[in-house]
């Protein structure tokens, strides 16, 4: 899987930043500019959305770990019980 670039995100929002003003500055707008816009807040939300899920698999990925160490030592705990138990017998 492959990543959102982050400084890559906020040099392309630096750009529309600036294209901002400038275009402000001549006065013009066209259709161009209306999907500049559109597909830049559609971006920012994609962005968004990206890091909210990224830090939800981040979490995840911690709550497996301690879950499988956990269970990992109830396993091999229980196992040396029963091969104790059974070098009694």
């Amino acid at each position: 899987m492959r990543g959102i670039d982050n400084i890559e995100h906020r040099k392309l929002i630096q750009i529309f930043e600036k294209y901002k003003y400038e275009s402000v500055a001549v006065k013009t707008a066209s259709e161009d500019d209306l999907k500049i816009y559109e597909n830049m807040e559609e971006l920012d939300v994609l962005y968004t959305c990206f890091k909210t899920l990224l830090l939800e698999l981040q979490r995840c990925v911690k709550d497996y770990e301690v879950k499988k160490r956990s269970t990992q030592s109830i396993i091999h705990k229980k196992l040396r019980r029963i091969k104790n138990d059974g070098d009694k017998k």
